[in-house]
């Protein structure tokens, strides 16, 4: 019985290994049935130099892993490669598409052959390699058809466009730019060689003149200038002070002017009586002090900074707004 056995398995054993390997086969085939492989041209005509798109794309298993073709500047001796995209991705039912967008030309003219492109894929816990190839495609690549009876015709030389306010317009401001760096570096030396700030602060605006004269009237009195023996000192900065004053009051250059020429100027202006002879006689005392080198009393060095701050709140500008709303002054000499 056992012998009987014996040969039966021996006599299909040939048998079942040739089942085992169509199983095999057929395992494979099937997955490869899973894959497919493609490209898609745009067109299959264009004239000769036309740039067209074509498509390259693998359809396969979630689970499964392609290794993408590497492809060089040309398909073919005749068709050159000019771009190409990068891979992109899409899943869809548990199967991923794969593609490459490619734009490709031709420098010759005639019927031309894309080749089958091929794809090894594989499953990602298997080291069989699989194959799968796409379908070759055809590109008919024409000229343009030149009619020889007629005569040539002359060659168009090129035409200069209109220059446009666009194109002149960065010339404009780098010449501009230019122009204010070289007079920023003029006057940035000029600053530098009078010791001066590059960039000077805006002076604060002056207080009124009769504010500004009563504040240093104030502070020279305080100083104490001629009890400490400079009396030509003292009086030379009391009538600097009032010309300064006058100048600034009544617009009227004081500073270049002697006090002669001052005591008339002021006349004009319809001034008090009273402390127009106070000015007068601080402005005498300070010439005999400045020029005859005379020796006042302490008394009249104390009068002469009085009659001037006198002289300064009674002269002082006073704004008035009238009923018809224009701006005015009075004196306080007038109002009385």
């Amino acid at each position: 019985m056992r012998k009987l056995k014996k040969n039966i398995l021996e006599k299909y054993r040939w048998g079942l290994q040739l089942l085992l390997v169509f199983v095999l086969l057929s395992a494979n085939t099937i997955k490869a049935q899973e894959i497919k492989a493609y490209t898609r041209l745009d067109t299959n005509t264009i004239m000769i130099g036309d740039q067209i798109g074509i498509v390259l794309g693998v359809k396969l298993p979630e689970n499964f892993t392609v290794n993408w073709p590497i492809l060089g500047d040309t398909l073919t001796s005749a068709i050159e490669i000019v771009k190409k995209s990068p891979l992109d991705t899409l899943l869809e039912n548990n199967e991923k598409i794969i593609k490459q967008r490619l734009i490709i030309t031709s420098f010759d003219s005639g019927y031309f052959e894309l080749p089958p492109i091929k794809f090894i894929f594989h499953h990602k816990n298997d080291s069989t390699h699989y194959m799968a190839l796409t379908k070759a495609k055809y590109l008919q690549v024409n000229v343009p058809k030149v009619d020889t009876a007629k005569a040539f015709k002359p060659i168009v030389m090129p035409v200069e466009a209109p220059v446009t306010f666009g194109e002149v317009l960065p010339w404009i401001i780098l010449g501009l730019a230019v122009v204010a760096i070289i007079a920023f570096i003029i006057y940035y030396l000029k600053r530098r060689k009078a010791n001066k700030p590059v960039f000077a602060r805006r002076p604060k605006p002056l207080p009124p003149p009769d504010i500004e004269a009563i504040s240093k009237l104030e502070k020279l009195r305080l100083a104490r200038m001629w009890q400490a023996g400079k009396v030509k000192e003292y009086h030379t900065t009391l009538t600097d002070i009032m010309r300064n004053y006058l100048k600034r009051r009544y617009n009227f250059d004081a500073v270049e002017m002697t006090s002669d020429e001052i005591l008339e100027e002021l006349k004009k202006r319809n001034i008090n009586d009273t402390v127009l002879l106070k000015f007068k006689d601080a402005f005498n005392l300070a010439d005999l002090v400045k020029f005859a080198k005379a020796n006042p009393t302490a008394l009249e060095n104390d009068q002469s900074v009085y009659h001037c701050i006198d002289f300064v709140n009674e002269t002082k500008y006073i704004p008035v707004k009238t009923e018809n709303g224009t701006i005015t002054e009075t004196k306080k000499q007038e109002e009385e």
